[in-house]
């Protein structure tokens, strides 16, 4: 019986209190160190790169050419624009040319614009998949904060649990030793004991899960998160209650949801390379010009300009530019489905979310009256046995019945916060300054 005493007592150590960890300090730690929002980072810099490398379309291209050749047979050093019987024309094996030039599409029907459309809206979609990556670490780790202190929490129960039980085994004992109680008493208590000592085992690793998953979120060393204080969290009274009428919520979802707004701006580009891909049937018209210096290896350079206007309309291309049509509509249809997909995930977050929140709420309620009902039968319990008008048995099960109660009472607390953040975040509404308005911390 002292081992399990001892171990009861070691487990039941107090968390560190030198340092204090806040909800506010994890999420930001979270959101700046998390290789997700990372990766979201980089992606919304790939959708601007590609915006920038579309509208490049729209300037001149400036090249700068150059050759040297060897020829088998002497071949005209420059071109014959006129034939001068007195002065023939140069030949020679070794020909060298540089050039620089410039050309610039006049007109394409739209595909520029389209292409444009088409990388905007892919970057708006980065944008917006980066503030859902954002919201979704927020809601992640705002609630593995709560399970932790959840976990702690019932730890704390089964302390109160353990406590009560070693002083019901040790009161068996004495009564033993002084003839006043039979030995299944005490028998019955070291049990209990034991039982509540070996459940405590398991909430205690449930906590070290929770700190562990804590600590993996905000990229920190487990130690620091183990054992350190956290300050507990609360809805403010402001949002204690739903804030609006459920069709409302859903309505507000299907637009302003972040996952929503992902697959609105991505449909967009779909529609765009539709367009893109139809203008592939059309001719493009392009300006040109450049400046050409030509010489052999040892004789002189001359240069000439030359400026035109070109016309470029493939007319048969094997059914390439018709599948890169039909490929285009089949991933417009295929992004308005997910839109539609994402739109009723949305509506279903909103009604689980707020079923959550109003149950929670409910069974806070029930679990506090519960709470207070069990401490007082687990006190008259003991006055009764202590008195002989009541059996131990009733108060080892009045003592289980308060370890239940108060255990629950703790994790339906944490869900109301829980269920309500989930909610802020299905409405897009999750962000540092709502964590900031909505939710208080106490010590």
């Amino acid at each position: 019986m002292i081992p399990i005493l001892l171990l009861a007592a070691a487990l039941a150590a107090p968390p560190q209190d030198s340092v204090r960890l806040t909800v506010a300090t994890a999420i930001d730690r979270a959101l700046s160190t998390h290789p997700a929002i990372g990766a979201a980072r980089a992606g919304v810099d790939v959708a601007a790169a590609d915006v920038g490398q579309a509208r490049a379309a729209w300037r001149p291209s400036v090249s700068v050419d150059g050759a040297l050749n060897r020829f088998q047979k002497p071949m005209v050093v420059w071109p014959l624009h006129a034939l001068d019987l007195r002065n023939p024309p140069t030949f020679d094996t070794e020909l060298s040319q540089a050039s620089i030039g410039a050309a610039y599409t006049l007109f394409d029907f739209g595909a520029r614009s389209a292409r444009v459309k088409a990388a905007e809206s892919q970057r708006d979609a980065a944008s917006a998949s980066l503030g859902a990556a954002e919201q979704q670490l927020v809601a992640r780790t705002l609630a593995s904060y709560l399970r932790v202190l959840t976990a702690r929490g019932v730890l704390a129960a089964e302390d109160q649990r353990v406590a009560a039980l070693a002083a019901e085994a040790k009161r068996a004992r004495d009564r033993l030793a002084a003839g006043k109680a039979a030995r299944v008493d005490t028998l019955r208590a070291a049990s209990e004991l034991a039982n509540a000592a070996a459940d405590r085992v398991n909430s205690a690793m449930n906590v070290e899960m929770a700190e562990r998953e804590l600590s993996r979120l905000m990229s920190t060393p487990f130690s620091s998160v183990h054992g350190v204080a956290l300050n507990s969290v609360r809805l403010t009274a402001r949002d204690t209650a739903l804030p609006a009428a459920r069709d409302a919520e859903v309505s507000v979802a299907g637009t302003a949801n972040a996952d929503v707004q992902t697959a609105v701006r991505r449909a967009d580009a779909a529609m765009a390379s539709i367009v893109a891909a139809r203008a592939g049937r059309l001719p493009v018209l392009q300006a040109t010009t450049a400046i050409i210096d030509r010489s052999n290896i040892t004789g002189r350079w001359l240069s000439e300009w030359q400026v035109g206007v070109g016309l470029s309309w493939p007319i048969y291309t094997g059914g390439a530019r018709e599948s890169a049509i039909s490929r285009a509509e089949a991933s417009s249809r295929a992004a308005q489905e997910q839109l539609r997909l994402t739109r009723l995930a949305a509506e279903q977050q909103v009604d689980e979310s707020r079923a959550a929140y109003d149950a929670s709420r409910a069974r806070v309620a029930a679990l506090e009256a519960a709470a207070q009902q069990a401490t007082e039968v687990a006190r008259i319990t003991a006055l009764a046995r202590d008195v002989g008008e009541g059996t131990q048995t009733d108060y080892l099960i009045a003592e289980a019945s308060l370890f239940r109660a108060r255990s629950s009472l703790v994790q339906a607390r944490h869900a109301v916060v829980g269920a309500r953040v989930e909610l802020a975040r299905v409405l897009g509404e999750l962000s540092r300054a709502w964590i900031a308005n909505s939710l208080e911390t106490q010590p």
